[in-house]
């Protein structure tokens, strides 16, 4: 029916306007900045910057997206 790019794209998209609206404090400072990574426990850095998290993000949504059409077809 629909194409597992068309599909994945679009829960990618959902789960990115979600993480930039919530902006956890694991990925974002108080100013709403981005952290970036470092290992150091402070304020300016991060072990889980968002521009890390997404194309991880994406990878493991297009794999689990090909499997569930691996298994229902």
């Amino acid at each position: 029916m629909f194409s597992r790019k068309i599909i994945t794209l679009s829960i990618y998209l959902l789960i990115v306007i979600l993480i930039f609206t919530i902006q956890p404090s694991l990925m974002f400072n108080s100013n709403g900045e981005m952290k970036s990574f470092g290992y150091y426990n402070n304020e300016k850095t991060t072990i889980m910057p968002v521009i890390l998290l997404l194309p991880i993000l994406a990878l493991i949504l297009f794999i689990a997206v090909l499997i569930i059409e691996c298994i229902y077809t």
